[in-house]
């Protein structure tokens, strides 16, 4: 066999060894399912607003997005197997402001860079939260305040944990009313919300869409909440800035964000199925059970840059104000 025989049969074997390869490379993504890492238990209002997004985003790209539920350390655990997962476009997370933001002011160490290791595909929605007072706490803000500066131990507030958004936006409400609360941290909402609704402790800051079947029931009333103008759904609860704090501003955000190094068209094209999603009937009516509004469609630059402000305006009040995951 000459030279060119055995050039010819070599090529051959390479192409038979690498043809697999190149063909999976040049499918288009999506080839297969997606997996979506939301950092909360399942049944928490994050966890439905992402199973509903990753509904319709489904539909769209024509592969099942996956929703799996990564909880612990506030956040932490999930963002990190995100950060972790090969940058392939096949692990992304919900991200929520207590991941993306509270947790680089609370988090002196963490095992991955917010900046540096995570890659932002799509704002998606705001939220504003609502502080939830138990039956036996008192009945308006003005009362609570003026019965904690009176007796500053004699109320406690639960938290979805350290770091939270929950716990963030509790204490610096607490610090603008001049007031003290004893924190009681839970590992979720979930459980801090049931000890609000049987009286084991007196407030939780949380979303309407999780405080309202505590509200019907009657075991729960809402001192006040986030946001410019009054909830559709609860219209007799007035803001926090008709209570005569102004610049107490109390949301939580949802985000979608990936492995730094994924590729930049399948960053668009998940940024594309995002924003189309975000229009469906099914997640708009999600939106408007939580008294939320769509931050998109937007692009992923526009929410690198919005999650780098929201960072530089929390985390030095977070890290001046002393609150930590301790």
């Amino acid at each position: 066999m000459n030279f060119r025989h055995v050039f010819l049969s070599l090529l051959t074997a390479c192409s038979f060894l690498l043809g697999p390869a190149l063909a999976a490379q040049a499918q288009p993504f999506p080839n297969k399912p997606i997996t979506m890492i939301v950092a909360y238990p399942a049944g928490s209002s994050t966890d439905i607003m992402a199973r509903e997004l990753a509904q319709g985003m489904g539909a769209i790209l024509g592969q099942n997005v996956i929703v799996l539920n990564r909880a612990g350390a506030g956040g932490v655990t999930g963002t990190e197997a995100v950060a972790r997962a090969v940058a392939d476009g096949y692990t992304i997370g919900w991200g929520t402001s207590s991941q993306l933001v509270m947790n680089a002011g609370v988090y002196r160490n963490m095992p991955f860079d917010i900046e540096k290791d995570l890659a932002q595909v799509a704002l998606v929605v705001k939220i504003p939260l609502a502080l939830a007072a138990s039956s036996k706490a008192p009945r308006t803000l003005k009362e609570l305040v003026a019965q904690a500066k009176g007796d500053s131990k004699r109320f406690t507030y639960g938290s979805a944990g350290p770091g939270s958004v929950s716990h963030v936006m509790t204490e610096v409400f607490l610090q603008q009313a001049g007031i003290q609360v004893l924190h009681v941290p839970y590992r979720g909402a979930a459980p801090a919300l049931l000890d609000l609704a049987s009286g084991q402790v007196d407030l939780v800051m949380d979303t309407f869409i999780a405080i309202s079947p505590f509200v019907d029931q009657g075991r729960v009333h809402v001192l006040g909440i986030g946001g410019d103008k009054r909830n559709a759904s609860q219209p007799d609860v007035p803001t926090f800035a008709e209570q005569g704090y102004p610049d107490f501003s109390a949301y939580s955000w949802g985000a979608i964000f990936a492995p730094a190094g994924t590729p930049d068209p399948v960053i668009q094209r998940l940024n594309e199925a995002i924003n189309a999603a975000m229009q469906t009937p099914g997640f708009k009516s999600r939106v408007a059970q939580v008294g939320g509004v769509l931050l998109g469609p937007d692009t992923p630059q526009a929410a690198a840059e919005f999650a780098r402000r929201e960072r530089a305006r929390w985390v030095p009040l977070i890290r001046n104000a002393g609150i930590t995951a301790g």
